[in-house]
């Protein structure tokens, strides 16, 4: 505290207030300013203008907290110059002038603008938590203020040569106050952030603060999850030389922001993200580029770790970064970037990531301080200071303009404007000269000035910085101000107020534009951070439509800095200024050092002295007249006579200074200078607290007599109210004995109702043991009869058996067996007898048991008949008895309603006094307690609704009134309703529209009491404003049953339980229980019910105002259906009128004429007659081939030529372009689409031809194309595309030879032949529309597609929901989500189908590859999905539902988001989170998490449910499941089949799935993968798992069936590869085939497919050792292409290899060896494609040498074998051949082995090497492929070569290539249509093109050698 009293009491060196100097002169004021600096008195006046010294030290105890408390209240000029007596004087400034304040601090850069404007915060801030302590309030906000200071410095400022912590970018911060002087919130603006910063800077200057704190001060765990390591390591922040600075503490700044960013309420996962991205920067800055076919990265470790960062795809961002696309007509053109665009890419990147980051920090702290309009408010402008550097760029440009813009404004305020006044009013004043930059300021924004220039040359797509500094010179050289230099370079001048400045102009256009490809953008937006995709989400991509147009309108980056500095200049314009200057005073940045030049320099060009002279002349303070005399009304005596505030002015002033020479009056103002001004603030002070000490006294006595009469009031209101509380009480007495009888008397009824039910269960016992009876009886007959038929089978075989006794002994014993037959046929006959008579038993027992059980049921009827008659005759007494005590209950309310009216008489005098309102009606009160409401009660409404006149609407839009209509049809009568027509829609009703929704529901009975599903009504609701009515039938009449205020319920519930949707409405006096027949149909209810309960008046208004709902009317017809509308003549209906469609005709009647010819005028408007347009609503229009089709295509439906209009609502079609008759309309909105025009399809051509053309049924032969005759061309490429229910592709070849065998001169009919054809959908119908040319296709599909994109989006209700649910997750309101949920079903699971999908889906008929799966529209497959979501606990095998559901999402891309709608609705507020239909859904949900990623808002929706629920249930089996999906979510990758029954077993169990992997020699191994693990992932785990990490070679996966491989791109997801092989492999043993994998070239050949592990690139096949494994791989892979073919060898050459391949194999040559398999050891299929050659007589020619095959029948010659194959019966004559040649060939090899005795496996091994790796091109992969070269060099089927260095060209078999091409000379490569592949090569003319089906082979090796000479050139390990 001494040492603040010693600051504040120090002398003061010079004067405190250079105004007082009496010499003035610019050293004087130098001097002055020199001797305060040397004393530590850096603060000094001019005026009310603070000047201040920047002192590059801490100066002790001059910014200590007593010292604020010293300035509070202080008048400037009180005690010594400060910056907090600024702040102070412009806090109360508010009160004072009423008006807003604001501060600007100038300066140079470095001249200490951040630290005043810290210091100005710290002070507002400390008077703003006086304040609040004084009222009670929260002082938060004070605190986020300041805290915000460490994170914008931390993100926002820089060290320059000039300053250690330089603000790169400006501020206005705006503090909001109360009108009690407390901060309720602010707001930060940001202008132009220097984004080059990030990527480059000056020597000796450092890069943004944060950057250099986050890898000095993160811990190590940040540290190694952003993979950072020393500073010096990262291009951005070491480039310039400086990366540490003694005076910078890196660590305390990252401190200091990680608390600030708490304070901010940023939680951990935000602030993750965002080191996440600044850690990505630095990683984009070490990416570099070399060239190799266009830029490559050269270390694609670097970019794997950026990419990890900001959560996207590494190969992705790679493209984006060295490839630029163009959408040329629908397709996507990519070209190759070089290195310095490429560069330039990662620079642009690395920029907006931190400009995008840097905004949204500062709108994160604008939503912790947010505030709502407040009483005024003190803004701080702290901007960049005045830049001259070395090279001045753009940045400077900029900075330098925002100065002048500054200096203007204080030149204003100071010189312009306050001499302005003096002269205006009067005063004796002479001018004081002043240097204006106004001059300066118009060679930068006049018109053709500077800004203007460079931003129509960034417009221009040719400009470059060179064509900008040619238009500068040539505009504005003659200029004054503007400095063209004398040597020709690329720099212009500018003669600032601070001096000249330089501006070099390379790359002022490049800034000025602020170019972000698309590519770049795309990738950032397919992020899966929700952070960085926040960053992006405005920002919209160049290529969308019109984006031409929006582009050239585009604002530039110069053209939005003047738009803000304009904003600022007005924001200031409206404050009342305070003026801080800031002085460097050295340019070392040195303490103590004062420089007089440099100072002397600032002085001069910020006009100093004159600022000094014109404070000094100068009245800065004025006030008009009366509020002079308003605000010094104290200082007034009363004997003041004058009544004019001029004379009352004078008066006063006179009174303190006779002189003049402080004070002057002008014409309306008074003068004052600043001392008198606070003398008289001083006086004004003293005399308004005394005049406030009487006020408080008179206050305080009449305070006290109102509590004397206060006390007096209470204590009669008490005795009067004793006396009330006697009465009451023998009143509530009464009221309990009636309720008591009442309670008794239910009772009764009760136990009577019981008895009743307790007999019913007697009976329906008792017919229960009569039916158990009659069963077991039946039971006893049946058991009886089934042991008689066993007895008549034991007698059948007995007689069997005696037959054949009989016939053993027939001759010997005859007699006997005559005797025994006669026997046996007496026991036959009485067996049967008695059986016979057991049958006739059984039925006499029937007989009697049926008598029995008649007689039983009709005494049960007559006993039910009795019993009924019972219950009639009591219910009779009942209701007796009932009428009796409601009469008693009614006569004993009248005797207690009589007693209470005597009781109350007495007091209504007290109550009236009182004035209570709910004293007042006490008597109400009591007297309703007793009333019921009669559930059955009568009401019928007084005021029926009589309106039948029409009303419209301006614009004829909207129609509305009663007409009589008869539609026609079998009941064809007169109707009157209530008819409305909007947007196109002419709906009916049966009465006018007043209801805000009206439907039948289910009405519990009555009451609270409990009643059976009997006692239910069915009534017709109907809610009007705020009472809710229920009627007995919706017809006009109906009696109304009661009403419900809605207003006056205690609460509305939703009271859903299993399948029942019902909701509660709970009154003062009883509980109606609704039920509705859907939950959709309750939502609505309830959600209307809820508004109209806690609507205010005009939010009901607002609801009641609502046009007629189509869902309500009876019926609808939309006017562009409508053929005319015409009037009538009917003789009962004189107004009438008919409006007449393709279908109906509909006649309608009016009551007056007004009022039809209203309709007629209003329907005409839009009807389907004759229709004129103004020439801006047609954006398009022609003639087109219409087919309407409720499908997407469908073969046989007429088409008709119709002439189309387009506008910007429609597509209007006509019959004629003369437009008299309108055939429809296409009404287009969001959820219509446009199918581009797709040139492979072809219209279907079924035409007669000219009776002279000779054309029938084409047949190709030898590309000669012959016609038959008599028949017609029909040719639909349709049919041919997709036969087999597969798409073939159509080579150019094929294309080529198809028109080459047209004649040249076509016939008129097959000009006709290509027609283009797109389809747009409707909400009801497809139209295919067919147009003779492309480009109109294209143009007519732009122009439609751009009226759908420009229609608003549509939202459906639970579209809307999520958006409040993410709003109130942000902002942390969990009371408000548990709302939201509550209040809307649609959120919630329900046990209902669903009607309609929960998210909107495009129109249309579902077009799908594989035309057997029977989708019909989005719409139904969506509600079908949701019902099988329903039943799914039912399934003994959910597998086939889950994969059909995947399968269904993966074919129907748009039901993605819709299924994960439907799971987290049909998972969430489940009531037991374990029960089985819960869990099977997560386990969709799962399935769906690890296949398919949703769209951002979906995927954001889907977060927060998974998240919610664990936390909601989170020990259970349903947040195993969550936590699983939420991990897969992160993970999940694009997939192209839908997950294998394997895959699916594996996520059901949450847990990694197995797959195998083999290589050569038939081993194998398992490996561990999840669904997104990739095919790259595994080469690395198996890689390093066999030790291969040093190998000489890369290796890949394949996909491998047989033969027939695949090679797996790093990028492939490896469960997508199983799940194919699954499917393949089913259809194998279908014995079907799939023609997507032949068209590929894939063929399973019988055999399974497998993952296989082998060499992919051939780096180097001469250093591998030969005992490694991967000589192993090296050798297996060189057999194998042998065995393919694909080895330039001879036969003999072939037959020595395949016998060193059985020596290693089986060693030495064993008698009765043999070679089961040839293909293992020899490419057979070369005896299959090499015939031996014959001359013309078919004898084999004798020059050729003999080989092993001469002794087979190959050796007669291929044409012999032909003739002789023609000739013979035997059509196996050439199989025969081709078996002979592998017999020979088989022989051939095994007499080769023999030789090879004693050879080791080992030594055959590398001696077959040693013959491999002596072809100088072994390592080459060789394609066979077919050539088109234009200048015929090569043959047409050749081999093309890839290997590590070059592309050649080989004959087929040929070692030697034709032609190299090295990759340094190969300019681009790939396929530009299927099958074709092309390769520019430097040098040649012609490109190389080629035909085959691996294309995608040949590019992938090709790029991936390209990569591996990057990495090699850059010395990075592969």
């Amino acid at each position: 505290m001494a040492e603040t009293v010693k600051i504040l009491q120090a002398p003061q060196a010079g004067l405190s207030d250079m105004a007082k100097l009496q010499d003035l002169n610019v050293e004087s004021i130098l001097e002055n300013i020199r001797q305060r600096f040397e004393a530590d008195q850096i603060y000094t006046y001019i005026g009310s203008i603070l000047a201040a010294v920047n002192p590059y030290k801490t100066i002790p105890n001059l910014y200590d907290f007593e010292v604020m408390e010293a300035y509070d209240k202080r008048h400037i000029g009180d005690l010594p110059p400060h910056i907090y007596a600024i702040a102070n004087d412009a806090y109360y400034s508010m009160w004072k002038q009423t008006a807003n304040q604001c501060v600007l601090i100038s300066g140079e850069s470095g001249a200490g603008k951040t630290e005043s404007t810290k210091f100005i915060l710290n002070y507002l801030s400390k008077m703003s938590q006086a304040s609040a302590v004084e009222t009670g309030n929260d002082v938060s906000v004070e605190k986020c203020i300041l805290q915000s200071s460490p994170i914008l410095e931390a993100f926002g400022n820089a060290k320059t040569v000039y300053n250690n912590n330089s603000s790169r970018f400006g501020k206005f911060i705006q503090l909001a106050f109360s009108s009690r002087g407390v901060i309720e919130g602010g707001k930060v603006q940001d202008y132009l952030l220097e984004k080059n910063r990030v990527v480059g800077q000056n020597p000796g200057e450092r890069n943004y603060h944060i950057f250099y704190a986050l890898i000095l001060g993160a811990p190590d765990e940040m540290k190694q999850k952003l993979g950072l390591g020393a500073p010096e390591k990262y291009k951005y922040i070491n480039q310039s030389g400086c990366i540490k600075d003694p005076n910078i503490n890196d660590q305390q700044i990252y401190s200091d922001v990680n608390e600030a960013l708490k304070d901010m309420k940023l939680n951990d996962e935000q602030v993750s993200d965002m080191f996440e991205l600044l850690g990505a920067i630095l990683h984009i800055g070490n990416l570099d580029f070399i060239t190799a076919g266009g830029a490559q990265v050269s270390s694609m470790s670097v970019l794997k770790q950026a990419a990890d960062l900001l959560s996207v795809d590494e190969y992705q961002l790679a493209n984006a970064l060295t490839e630029k696309t163009r959408l040329l007509r629908g397709e996507l053109i990519s070209t190759p970037l070089d290195e310095h665009q490429a560069r330039d890419s990662r620079d642009s990147l690395a920029m907006n990531l931190y400009a995008r980051c840097f905004h949204w920090i500062i709108s994160r702290i604008n939503v912790r301080i947010r505030t709502k309009p407040t009483f005024h408010s003190v803004g701080v402008l702290d901007i960049f200071g005045f830049e001259n550097f070395e090279v001045n760029r753009f940045e400077q440009f900029n900075i330098n303009f925002a100065n002048e813009k500054l200096q203007e404004y204080f030149n204003k305020h100071i010189f312009s404007l306050e001499q302005h006044e003096y002269n205006a009013e009067g005063l004796d004043w002479v001018d004081i000269d002043w240097q204006d930059n106004g001059e300066c300021l118009d060679l930068i924004v006049r018109k053709l000035g500077l800004l203007s220039l460079i931003d129509e040359e960034s417009r221009f797509p040719k400009g470059t910085d060179g064509t900008m500094l040619d238009k500068l010179h040539s505009n504005h050289a003659k200029n004054g101000f503007y400095i063209k230099p004398r040597v020709n370079n690329s720099k212009f001048g500018i003669k600032h107020y601070a001096g000249d400045v330089f501006y070099e102009t390379t790359g002022f256009l490049e800034k000025n534009r602020d170019t972000f490809r698309d590519e770049m953008l795309t990738t950032i937006k397919e992020s899966r951070s929700d952070f960085i995709y926040d960053l992006f989400e405005d920002m919209q991509e160049s290529s969308q439509p019109n984006a031409a147009k929006k582009n050239r309108k585009k604002p530039t980056v110069s053209s939005q800095f003047q738009e803000s500095l304009h904003s600022l200049m007005s924001t200031l314009s409206a404050c009342n200024p305070y003026f801080v200057r800031c002085i460097k005073p050295n340019s070392t940045k040195a303490p103590n050092a004062f420089e007089k030049t440099l100072t002397l320099n600032q002085l001069r060009y910020s006009g100093m002295l004159e600022t000094v002279k014109i404070r000094r002349a100068g009245f800065p303070v004025r006030r008009l007249f009366d509020d002079f005399v308003r605000r010094y009304r104290p200082l007034l005596g009363k004997d003041t006579q004058s009544s004019h505030s001029q004379h009352k002015c004078i008066s006063l002033l006179s009174s303190y200074e006779s002189t003049n020479q402080k004070w002057q009056i002008g014409r309306t103002k008074v003068f004052l200078k600043e001392d008198l001004e606070i003398k008289l603030e001083r006086d004004r002070a003293e005399r308004v607290e005394t005049l406030v000490t009487k006020a408080k006294a008179c206050f305080k006595g009449y305070r006290a007599r109102k509590a004397y009469k206060a006390t007096v009031a209470k204590i009669v209101f008490v005795q009067k109210y004793c006396r009330m509380y006697r009465q009451r009480r023998r009143f509530l007495n009464l009221k309990d004995a009636t309720i008591t009888l009442q309670r008794y008397e239910r009772g009764r009824k009760a136990r009577q109702l019981f008895h009743v039910m307790m007999e019913e269960r007697r009976m329906e016992e008792e017919r229960k043991r009569e039916e158990q009876r009659r069963r077991a009886e039946e039971e006893q007959r049946e058991l009886e009869r089934l042991k008689a038929e066993a007895k008549l089978r034991e007698l059948e075989e007995l007689q069997a058996k005696l037959e054949e006794d009989a016939r053993i002994k027939a001759e010997e014993e005859a007699a006997k067996k005559k005797r025994e037959e006669e026997e046996r046929q007496r026991v036959l006959e009485k067996a049967k007898a008695i059986e016979a008579a057991k049958r006739l038993e059984e039925e006499q027992a029937k007989i009697r048991a049926e008598e029995e059980r008649l007689k039983l049921e009709n005494e049960l009827r007559i006993r039910r008949e009795e019993e009924a008659l019972r219950l009639e005759k009591e219910e009779a007494e009942r209701l007796v008895e009932e009428k009796r005590l409601e009469e008693e209950v009614r006569r004993r309310e009248e005797e207690l309603a009589y007693a209470m009216q005597q009781v109350m008489t007495h007091f209504d005098d007290s109550i009236a006094q009182l004035n209570s309102p709910s004293d007042l009606n006490l008597d109400k009160y009591y007297g309703d307690m007793f009333e019921e409401a009669d559930q059955d009660s009568e009401y019928q409404d007084d005021d029926p609704d009589e309106d039948s006149v029409s009303r419209k609407s301006d614009d004829l839009q909207y129609w509305e009134g009663y007409l009589n209509m008869k539609c026609g049809g079998m009941v064809n009568t007169w109707k009157k309703r209530y008819c409305v027509l909007r947007d196109e829609t002419l709906m009916w009703f049966r009465a006018k529209q007043e209801a805000l929704k009206s439907g039948w529901l289910m009405k519990k009975g009555g009451g609270t009491s409990t009643l059976s599903r009997r006692n239910w009504r069915k009534r017709f609701f109907v809610l009007k404003g705020i009472e809710l009515a229920y009627y007995e039938s919706d017809s006009d009449g109906a009696p109304c049953k009661g009403i419900i205020n809605i207003k006056q319920t205690k609460d509305i519930l939703d009271s859903s339980f299993g399948r029942e949707s019902s909701l509660d409405i709970i009154t003062d006096k009883r509980t109606y229980h609704i039920v509705a027949d859907n939950a959709d149909d309750l939502s609505e209810w309830f959600s209307i019910l809820m508004r109209v309960k806690n609507a205010n008046e005009y939010e009901l208004k607002q609801m009641q105002d609502e046009d007629a709902n189509p869902k309500n009317a009876i019926g609808t017809l939309d006017v562009a259906v409508i053929d005319s509308v015409v009037p009538v003549h009917l003789q009962t209906k004189p107004n009438a009128f008919a409006i007449i469609t393709a279908e109906r005709v509909f006649n309608m009647s009016a009551d007056s004429p007004e009022d039809m010819n209203g309709w007629l005028k209003a329907l005409t408007q839009y009807h389907k007659g004759q229709r004129t347009y103004s020439k801006e609503e047609i954006l398009m229009s022609g003639w087109l081939t219409k087919e309407n089709t409720g499908t997407i295509s469908r073969p046989g439906i007429t088409r008709k030529k119709r002439y189309f209009i387009l506008t910007s609502h429609s597509l209007d079609i006509y019959k004629s372009v003369d437009l008299q008759h309108k055939l429809g309309a296409i009404a287009l909105n969001r959820l219509c689409s446009v199918t581009v025009p797709d040139d492979k399809m072809f219209k279907e051509i079924d035409l007669p031809l000219p009776t002279n053309s000779p054309v029938a049924s084409p047949t190709m032969r030898r590309r000669k194309l012959s016609w038959g005759k008599k028949s017609k061309i029909k040719m639909d490429l349709r049919t041919a595309m997709f036969q087999g229910g597969r798409r073939h592709t159509w080579s150019s070849k094929m294309m080529r030879n198809l028109f080459r065998c047209y004649p040249r001169s076509k016939p008129w009919w097959l000009h006709d032949l290509r027609t283009w054809k797109f389809t747009i959908h409707s909400r009801r119908y497809s139209y295919n529309l067919f147009t003779p040319s492309n480009d109109e296709a294209w143009k007519w599909t732009y122009a439609i597609q751009e009226v759908i994109d420009s229609k608003p989006p549509i939202e459906t209700p639970s579209q809307i929901l999520i958006k409040e649910l993410r709003e109130a997750s942000l902002n942390g309101y969990n009371d408000e989500i548990d709302k939201i949920y509550k209040l809307n079903p649609i959120l919630r699971n329900v046990p209902y189908m669903l009607k309609s999908p929960l998210l909107p889906l495009p129109y249309g008929q579902i077009m799908s590859s594989n035309l057997d799966k029977g989708y019909t529209t989005l719409q139904d497959e969506a509600v079908k999905i949701f019902n099988v979501l329903q039943g799914s606990e039912q399934l003994p095998d959910p597998m086939p539902v889950i994969q059909g559901i995947l399968q269904t999402c993966q074919d129907l891309k748009p039901l993605q988001d819709e299924v994960y709608c439907q799971l987290v609705k049909q998972t969430t507020w489940v009531k037991d989170a374990d029960n089985l239909n819960n869990l099977r859904n997560w386990q969709i949900l799962c399935c769906m998490c690890c296949t398919f990623i949703p769209s951002r808002s979906i995927l954001r929706y889907v977060r927060f449910h998974i998240k919610r629920q664990v936390e909601l249930s989170p020990k259970t089996q349903m947040a195993a499941y969550a936590g699983y999906a939420l991990e897969a979510l992160k993970r999940t990758r694009t997939r192209e089949f839908v997950p294998s029954r394997d895959e699916i077993i594996a996520i059901l169990g949450r847990r990694d799935m197995n797959a195998t992997v083999f290589c050569h020699g038939g081993g194998s191994c398992q490996i561990s993968i999840n669904s997104s693990t990739t095919a790259g992932q595994v080469i690395h785990t198996l890689v390093k798992g066999m030790n291969l990490d040093s190998c000489y070679n890369r290796f890949s996966l394949y996909e491998k069936s047989g033969l027939v491989e695949k090679a797996i791109d790093d990028r492939s997801v490896v469960a997508d590869i199983l799940a194919k092989f699954e499917s393949l492999n089913a259809q194998n043993d279908d014995g079907n085939k799939d023609s997507r994998f032949r068209a590929r070239g894939l063929s399973d050949r019988g055999k399974p497919w497998q993952l296989f592990f082998k060499l992919f690139c051939f780096l180097d096949t001469q250093s591998v050792k030969p005992d490694s494994i991967e000589y192993s791989f090296l050798f297996e892979q060189a057999h194998e292409e042998v065995i393919r073919g694909k080895f330039p060898a001879t036969d003999e050459q072939l037959i020595h290899l395949s016998a060193l391949r059985m020596q290693f194999d089986k060693g030495d040559y064993v008698h009765g060896d043999w070679i089961n398999d040839l293909t293992e050891v020899y490419p057979v299929d070369r005896l299959k494609v090499k015939p031996k050659e014959d001359n013309d007589f078919g004898f084999q020619q004798r020059d050729r040498k003999d080989t092993f095959i001469s002794g087979t029948l190959r050796g007669i010659g291929e044409k012999t074998l032909k003739r002789l194959q023609k000739s013979a019966s035997d059509d196996n004559i050439l199989e025969s051949v081709y078996r002979d040649d592998v017999s020979a060939t088989i022989t051939a090899i095994i007499d080769k082995w023999r030789t090879l005795k004693g050879t080791s496996a080992e030594r055959a091994q590398n001696i077959y090497m040693s013959f491999m790796r002596s072809w100088k091109y072994f390592g080459s992969r060789l394609f066979e492929v077919e050539c088109h070269d234009g200048r015929q060099a090569y043959p047409k089927s050749i081999w093309l070569s890839v290997n590590k260095s070059m592309v050649a060209v080989h004959k087929i078999n040929d070692p030697n290539p034709l032609d190299e091409f090295p990759y340094e000379k190969i300019l681009s490569f790939g396929a530009p249509i299927p099958n074709e592949y092309k390769i520019i090569v430097e040098g040649r003319r012609s490109e190389l093109t080629f035909d085959t089906t691996e294309v995608f082979e040949i590019a992938k090796l090709m790029k991936a050698y390209i990569n591996e000479i990057v990495k090699k050139r850059n010395m990075i390990p592969a």
